[in-house]
């Protein structure tokens, strides 16, 4: 089952190596995104951390994985809901899973603009229009807002606009 180990951020990499090699760990993973940034005139290609200060584990024994996570330097564990290590599930697990399997990327998409409505046309987005909670055309971004580990959680993800209609 997939759990959440929270870090600084900035030490995503660092936590997720010091654990990887750990035979409690199955697989693990920093979820990342796709987005232009424009420089010098130019829009250029990078990726960030989809969840800054946050990386994946899956497990079968969440107790002894985060002991495991408290001894890496620095602060890091597993997030708990009332207390008790919670797995993702439902959505959240297959949001997880689909990224896993993409390498940890959520790719740029592109849409358009028909009056009040966003269409996803291509890339991630597709058919998850109903997450986007404001879009911003000039840094070609779409913030998405959804329930994850028991909070709210807010992201920013690539999004070009190509076309506007009225």
């Amino acid at each position: 089952m997939w759990y959440v180990v929270w870090t600084s951020t900035g030490s995503e990499r660092r936590a997720m190596e010091a654990i990887k090699d750990d035979p409690l760990a199955k697989r693990c993973f920093i979820p990342r995104r796709a987005v232009q940034i424009r420089k010098n005139g130019q829009w250029i290609r990078q990726e960030k951390p989809l969840f800054p200060g946050y990386f994946f584990v899956d497990t079968d024994n969440a107790e002894e994985l985060a002991d495991q996570v408290r001894k890496i330097e620095g602060f890091n564990k597993l997030l708990t809901v009332e207390k008790e290590f919670c797995p993702l599930y439902g959505r959240d697990a297959d949001m997880i899973e689909d990224l896993y399997g993409k390498d940890g990327l959520f790719d740029l998409s592109e849409g358009i603009i028909e009056g009040d409505r966003i269409i996803v046309t291509s890339g991630p987005l597709v058919g998850n229009e109903g997450s986007i909670r404001k879009i911003d055309r000039h840094k070609r971004l779409a913030y998405l807002q959804f329930d994850m580990f028991g909070q709210e959680v807010k992201a920013a993800v690539g999004l070009e606009i190509i076309e506007k209609h009225s």
